[in-house]
């Protein structure tokens, strides 16, 4: 059985572009897990992804690092950003009330998704980001049709503007 392909981004313009992709298509309780090393281009994909979904002015993506949760309203959806990296374990987690956004109507992304992977929904779509010799590599895994769909839609419409 043939994995998925992997995307070649060659830089931080070109990881807004996929993110600016992935949030024309996302829709209503979608959730996006994120993995990759530090620096491989999480936030930098999320500021495209609320720009695809109409982030509204005056509002700004930025690292929830030490916030762990923000939100930002978006055109017709609210953008529920999670940072788990200095989430010590499913406790901690679950202090910052980020399952009350899990059933909400908006989108969840959560960076560093790979500190607790229970964190995600058991159908999501999974974005993994790597080095690799120039850039960076990106690989979509969607579980369940609709992120299936989600993925495509997203890979399809990037490839054709890039």
């Amino acid at each position: 059985m043939k994995g998925p392909k992997p995307l070649s981004i060659t830089g931080p313009d070109e990881m807004l572009a996929l993110g600016l992709s992935v949030g024309r298509h996302v829709f209503e309780g979608a959730v996006i897990g994120l993995s990759g090393p530090m620096g491989a281009g999480k936030t930098t994909l999320v500021r495209g992804l609320a720009e695809g979904m109409g982030i509204a002015e005056g509002h700004s993506v930025s690292s929830p690092t030490f916030t762990i949760l923000q939100n930002y309203p978006c055109r017709e959806l609210t953008l529920y950003h999670l940072d788990l990296y200095r989430i010590a374990g499913r406790e901690d987690l679950d202090s910052t009330g980020y399952r009350d956004v899990l059933d909400g109507a908006g989108v969840v992304i959560i960076e560093w998704v790979e500190r607790e992977p229970d964190a995600m929904t058991p159908e999501n779509l999974l974005i993994e980001m790597e080095y690799e010799d120039i850039g960076r590599k990106v690989t979509f895994f969607p579980r369940g049709d609709a992120y299936r769909t989600l993925a495509a839609s997203a890979i399809d419409e990037y490839l054709v503007l890039h």
